[in-house]
């Protein structure tokens, strides 16, 4: 089996990551990273990122979840991020924070509506907010959470690239992207996002974001013709 080395010390550099951008306390969240198309490497479940012995990481299989390597037991939510990876190939990281404001729109179940440029710099329209799983589906709670997540990008008809994050109602965020930064990148910006949404709600906003302009701010980042940052 190839050496997973290089991308353990990357997925706990990005947990660590979290809690020095105050998106994490004490064990709470996951960062995890691709290694490839066949595994992942995850947060072990209740060890501060900061301890983290990386010769006992655990390295997940993509194609069934099961732990191929490392001493450690995985975070609770691998089978959320199993899911994420099998579905979305070109993933290379995700992200699941409990982030203050991030997590208080998902305790209302809402999601969060583009009010301002600086949301939809990030996000071609609004951060979606799942339903709740069914008594059903809480046998296997992580795995259908995944399911969640991917069905609600489906019937939105958004991809991972113009909607970089969900919110899981009750639960909190979940954040992915294309390179190893990305997911915690994103993260911190969804946190952001909510926080501001959150005091234009408080100020009493008047209206959403233009649809016109929105859709300028999120082109001139990530589409065809996009002219923002360096070349």
């Amino acid at each position: 089996m190839k050496s997973f080395k290089n991308f353990i010390k990357v997925c706990k550099t990005q947990n660590i990551r979290l809690v020095k951008k105050k998106l994490s306390i004490q064990t709470f969240s996951n960062v995890s990273i691709r290694i490839d198309r066949k595994y992942f490497t995850i947060k072990p479940s209740g060890v501060l990122p900061s301890k983290i012995n990386e010769r006992d990481c655990p390295i997940i299989r993509i194609i069934d979840g099961k732990k191929v390597k490392g001493k450690y037991n995985p975070s609770t939510d691998t089978p959320t991020h199993q899911i994420l990876y099998k579905t979305f190939d070109h993933l290379k990281s995700i992200s699941h924070t409990h982030s203050k404001y991030a997590t208080a729109w998902a305790q209302t179940g809402k999601s969060i509506p583009i009010y301002g440029t600086t949301h939809a710099d990030y996000w071609s329209g609004k951060v979606p907010v799942t339903g709740y799983l069914n008594k059903k589906q809480l046998n296997q709670y992580e795995k259908n959470t995944g399911y969640l997540i991917v069905e609600l990008l489906k019937k939105l008809k958004v991809n991972t690239r113009n909607c970089p994050g969900v919110i899981v109602a009750g639960h909190g965020p979940f954040c992915w992207g294309n390179d190893y930064d990305s997911a915690v990148n994103y993260s911190e910006m969804l946190e952001f996002i909510s926080e501001i949404a959150y005091y234009s709600e408080q100020i009493k906003v008047k209206s959403k974001l233009p649809a016109h302009i929105s859709k300028k701010h999120f082109e001139r980042k990530f589409g065809k013709n996009r002219y923002y940052g360096q070349r």
